[in-house]
């Protein structure tokens, strides 16, 4: 199965050449961890990830076709 997957600073070191956007070809029924496996991100880093605008989680299972986003944990608001 083929995803495109786009990182967002900091987690774009782990793309080849630094880049941002890159397709992958995963095994059906592989989740968001895999892909984040498959471009090198390490077991413990923070990050969240999108498909279509909705949060998914590690778990989450990817067809054919998904564009992943993933960027790292935002805060914010007042104290």
């Amino acid at each position: 199965m083929r995803i495109t997957i786009e990182v967002m600073i900091p987690l774009r070191n782990r793309l080849p050449q630094g880049g941002r956007i890159t397709t992958l070809e995963l095994h059906p029924g592989g989740t968001v961890a895999d892909a984040l496996r498959a471009v090198g991100v390490p077991e413990g880093e923070p990050w969240n990830a999108s498909i279509a605008g909705q949060l998914v989680a590690a778990t989450h299972p990817l067809k054919e076709g998904d564009f992943l986003l993933v960027f790292p944990p935002i805060a914010g608001g007042s104290g």
